[in-house]
């Protein structure tokens, strides 16, 4: 057929249109959606330390990431040219992720020599599940990646010296052998478009090994399993590579030497677990390995764990077939694969070292060798078993089997990455993070002078989306501090604000109890609630705040606790009542029926009281019928009198909604205490210091009024 020719232009022109189209389908893939999920913890953080003084990197890896500063200061210059908007931050992953992608057809080229493999191994892997949730995440994994196959290039091409165009003119011995394995592989021709690279030499080949190993090292520190995998290699091909002994040594105490700093930066975090990571079992571990590299993080664990065993026959057939054609590539890429895999789940056993990203760098030799599993498959009906026997022709059904079964499994392994993919781009319980950018845009939308932003956890995301300009605190910024500390460092930024946005993030360690947001419910005046997916963002008035705007009306009980005040207020902080102007200092608010309205009490303890002590709060009409009312402890039940301080100021807030078909009218306020066991109500202190009434009526009038005729239609 002429499609064997490799002569013929159309062979010269279908590797670079097939590895350019699967580029592209690469590319396509890593931009889609890039910004549609907020940044999650990690990659904000990234962001803020790639910020930092480039004469700070070294020491935040040091005391503070467990992670080298290349990524960071890489990212510091693309920060400073470009922007910090989560596209822009991400769009550099995406980038090392796509020519990680073009670093594996090159090395599978030059390594297995057969174009089908190299093809379909590049194509599985611009469409990884696991690779595409990398290239979108602001963090070294798609540069470490990328390093570790460019790493591995050049220490191919330093070993093995000529470059192909050279090799197919002379063909040496371990050449042979590589060009074996091509042969024996479905008969695709290797293209003479190759035959353009040019020579480069074996000094700058050895030099590019060394810097690329060492700028690997310094992006991620698990570079030291492509070391070792790498160190393997030559060792167990000690004989083919023997004139190349020296330079090899050379160049490996080389990187010995220029690594060695930051190993002593990685022996820092050796003992801590590394951003918080767990123990997990080592049944978990080996589950979750043996199924990341197939679907990445958004199938379920038990499908997950049956998609890996029906697919695992497919790359260990690969290694197989690898090895029997040609030791040094098959033992290249085998354990290109196995020493990172199995390295991270050695390190993690009982150890908090786990995590599915970490096993990145095996991703493009697990994808080289089920697309050699795959592509072997499909043409062993018409393959010999060995060199020195002739190929005899498998039986009809035999060859269709085979055939069609490469091409189902192949098929297969698609569906599920195109399933993970979805669940990915379109299901939120599989997001990467809470959607974080709600809160800012909504923060953004509503932001007044004297605002200021808290949260109770380190969440770097938060500082990321917290707006510009808005003052932004953490309480606690450390773990493990006590709550007395957590109350007076929150006491401090109320009192300096008018209002505060808090996001509460209970997490182990920080504020797990809710000191923070216990503290602002009872001595804030929380007017606005909003809930977003994980999380919600309430809005607080400061006590200064309050202070200003409170309508006094000084009331003491006989329990000993004084109202000081109370007010009305709308979402923003702002009151909801309207002066009458009259001489006895009335105010008036408007409402139909069905509508609702929240009354805040501001209460001056004096002391802890005998027993909890329960407010009732009613609306009285004129006719003194009890329209609704509420009856609880303090702040929503959640604290009792008993527990109060002398002098605290607490604010206490009840919603009330005017029933559907109230007559219009005007209607008052009663609110009072009663004994929540005995249920007997605390009178009230008349001028004279006696007991008197059992209720107060503040001085606000609820004016109901009959919906409008348009609201009516």
């Amino acid at each position: 057929m002429v499609i064997n020719n490799p002569d013929h232009k159309f062979n010269k022109l279908v590797p670079p249109a097939a590895i350019g189209l699967i580029l592209l389908l690469a590319f396509f893939l890593r931009t889609y959606q890039l910004d549609h999920q907020a940044l999650r913890g990690d990659e904000a953080a990234t962001v803020l330390y790639s910020a930092m003084p480039i004469s700070e990197l070294w020491e935040l890896s040091r005391v503070t990431d467990p992670h080298p500063p290349l990524y960071y200061l890489l990212l510091h210059l693309w920060q400073t040219l470009i922007g910090e908007e989560a596209w822009v931050m991400r769009f550099a992953g995406v980038i090392a992720g796509t020519l990680t992608v073009a670093a594996l057809y090159a090395l599978a080229q030059r390594t297995v020599r057969n174009a089908a493999v190299s093809l379909l191994a590049a194509a599985l892997l611009a469409v990884n599940p696991l690779q595409i949730w990398l290239a979108q995440d602001v963090r070294s994994y798609p540069l470490f990646t990328l390093l570790g196959l460019l790493s591995s290039w050049a220490l191919w091409a330093a070993l093995t010296g000529d470059p192909p165009s050279a090799i197919r003119r002379q063909p040496s011995t371990l050449n042979r052998e590589s060009q074996s394995l091509a042969n024996s592989l479905p008969q695709q021709p290797t293209y003479h478009a190759l035959r353009t690279t040019r020579h480069v030499s074996r000094p700058i080949l050895w030099l590019l090994y060394i810097g690329l190993t060492v700028a690997c090292l310094y992006t991620h520190y698990y570079t030291v399993f492509l070391i070792a995998f790498q160190g393997l290699f030559v060792l167990l091909n000690a004989k083919k590579f023997w004139t190349q002994r020296w330079p090899w040594l050379i160049s490996q105490i080389a990187i010995g030497l220029l690594i060695t700093p930051g190993l002593q930066l990685a022996y820092n975090f050796i003992g801590p677990a590394a951003g918080g990571i767990e123990k997990l079992p080592t049944t978990n571990i080996l589950r979750l390995a043996s199924t990341a590299l197939l679907t990445g993080f958004t199938i379920d664990d038990h499908w997950g764990l049956l998609i890996s065993l029906i697919l695992t026959p497919i790359w260990l057939f690969g290694i197989v077939s690898l090895l029997r054609r040609n030791f040094t590539t098959g033992i290249f890429w085998t354990l290109f694969f196995a020493t990172p895999v199995f390295g991270v789940i050695i390190l993690s056993i009982d150890r908090p070292f786990f995590k599915e990203r970490f096993l990145i760098q095996a991703q493009p030799a697990f994808e080289l060798l089920v697309a050699a599993g795959l592509v072997t498959l499909f043409f062993s009906a018409k393959m010999p078993l060995s060199r020195a026997r002739s190929p005899r022709p498998a039986p009809l059904t035999t060859f269709y089997t085979l055939r069609v079964t490469s091409l189902l499994l192949l098929a297969f392994l698609l569906y599920v990455n195109l399933l993970a993919l979805t669940h990915y781009f379109t299901d939120i319980a599989y997001a990467k993070a809470p959607p974080w950018h709600l809160y800012h845009n909504y923060i953004s939308k509503k932001l007044q002078p004297g605002d200021v932003m808290l949260t109770n956890f380190p969440e770097a995301s938060v500082s990321y989306y917290s707006p510009n300009g808005l003052p932004f605190y953490v309480v606690p910024v450390e773990r493990d501090r006590s709550t007395e500390f957590r109350l007076a460092e929150t006491e401090k930024i109320a009192n300096a604000y008018q209002r505060i946005w808090f996001l509460p993030l209970l997490r182990q360690g920080f504020d797990e109890q809710g000191d923070v947001l216990n503290w602002l419910d009872r001595h804030a005046d929380r007017v606005d609630q909003v809930f977003f997916p994980d999380y919600n963002l309430n809005l607080y008035l400061g006590p200064a705040a309050i202070d200003a705007q409170l309508i006094h009306q000084p009331v003491t009980f006989t329990h000993g606790i004084e109202l000081r005040g109370f007010q009305i207020l709308d979402k923003t902080g702002q009151s909801r009542l309207v002066s009458t102007g009259e001489i006895d200092q009335e105010y008036r608010l408007n409402l139909e029926p069905e509508d609702e309205f929240t009354l805040s009490l501001y209460w001056l303890a004096g002391g802890p009281t005998e027993a909890p002590y329960t407010v009732f709060t009613h609306l009285i009409a004129a006719d003194g019928f009890n329209r609704v009312g509420q009856d609880n402890q303090p702040v929503w039940g959640t604290y009792p009198t008993s527990n109060w301080s002398p002098g605290e100021k607490i604010t206490d807030k009840y919603t009330l909604t005017i029933p559907a078909g109230a007559p219009a009218g005007d209607h008052r306020l009663q609110i009072g205490w009663y004994q929540s066991d005995t249920q007997e109500r605390v009178p009230v202190l008349d001028k004279a210091g006696q007991p008197g009434q059992e209720f107060i009526i503040l001085n606000a009038i609820i004016r109901v009024e009959q919906r409008s005729s348009l609201a009516k239609d």
